[in-house]
């Protein structure tokens, strides 16, 4: 349990690092948002196109990964928000947030660092990695798509839609053009796999410039996290409609449910144990920061959402511990890096 310990002790150390930093008041208030900002849009994309760049055609063409993957999220996300929207009575917006807080998590942020930080020279569990990343995106791209169009029904007059009808050809082009040509991180994905499977040569300077580049990402994202850390608390002390049942109810699914229900999907589905170790790994991380963005910007309950993306960011180091060692029970987990 020590080595478990020891392997993740460095990764939140750093979002320690920066929580200090931003309380003395060391560096500008707006540091964590723009580190935030160049990981997400610069970083990121360019570690996904170097890894994906190398991945193997039957890794990626791994059906039953996708779907146990997918479909444990995508059901998760939907059950969570039919017993928000009608059980707990609350509107569209809301019930979204608090689905993708359950749901959403922090496998750009936490997960990857995780990953890359314990198994260094493993390919397959850096492509597994990527293709996480990838996978977990669906979800945020549902609750984006959800919160858009109930943020435009806010607004007609007495909650009516316009009276015309957009055409079909239309809709599907601001959907590709916001959601995927509008998403880094999607176009790295895209990329760097059609690099990968047409087998085109990529320029070896160009290939370590953005392994520099992606490999910054991790500590960036953690730094920013720490940085934003008392922010997101800040805001949620200010709700005075927060829960204590439910939050504890959406803590323990985002870090004990999900995974348990990940790694019994991906099992029953037969699945390669190392995918299988990457996607529990990146299931046992906190709450996604993007879910507090959007609680933010779409004014759904931003002090629920910002204090369950703090507080299970915090408490993502224990159940990262329990999600290895169960992995190491059952004998799934590939050789750690040495410390």
């Amino acid at each position: 349990m020590y080595m478990i310990f020891a392997s993740l002790a460095p990764i939140f150390l750093i979002i320690f690092v920066g929580f200090i930093i931003e309380r003395i008041h060391y560096l500008p208030e707006s540091t964590g948002d723009g580190l935030s900002y160049f990981a997400i849009n610069i970083c990121i994309p360019c570690l996904l196109f170097h890894i994906m760049s190398t991945t193997t055609p039957e890794q990626f063409s791994q059906g039953n990964w996708w779907l146990g993957m997918i479909g444990s999220q995508v059901g998760a996300l939907a059950l969570f928000f039919c017993l928000e929207r009608y059980l707990r009575k609350k509107d569209v917006g809301p019930s979204m947030i608090s689905s993708l807080s359950c749901v959403f998590c922090n496998a750009g942020f936490v997960g990857l660092s995780v990953i890359i930080n314990l198994f260094p020279d493993n390919p397959k569990a850096l492509s597994g990695a990527g293709l996480s990343v990838v996978a977990c995106n669906v979800v945020v791209v549902i609750g984006q798509m959800v919160m858009l169009g109930w943020s435009r029904q806010k607004k007609m007059p007495d909650g009516r839609h316009i009276n015309f009808v957009i055409p079909l050809r239309i809709r599907i082009w601001r959907f590709i053009r916001r959601f995927i040509l509008g998403n880094s991180l999607v176009m790295a994905t895209v990329f760097g796999l059609s690099i990968a499977f047409l087998e085109i040569p990529l320029w070896e300077p160009l290939d370590k410039a953005c392994a520099m580049l992606g490999y910054v990402s991790p500590t960036c994202m953690l730094f920013a996290l720490g940085f934003s850390l008392r922010k997101n608390l800040r805001e949620a002390f200010k709700s005075h409609s927060i829960s204590l049942g439910h939050q504890i109810w959406m803590m323990g699914w985002r870090l004990v449910g999900l995974p348990l229900v990940t790694l019994a999907a991906l099992s029953l589905l037969d699945c390669d144990p190392i995918m299988i170790t990457v996607s529990v790994i990146m299931m046992a991380t906190g709450t996604a920061v993007m879910v507090a963005s959007l609680a933010q910007v779409y004014q759904a309950v931003p002090g629920q959402a910002s204090l369950t993306v703090a507080v299970t960011n915090i408490l993502s180091l224990f159940s990262l511990m329990g999600a290895i060692w169960l992995l190491t029970w059952l004998e799934l987990m590939p050789p750690m890096a040495a410390l």
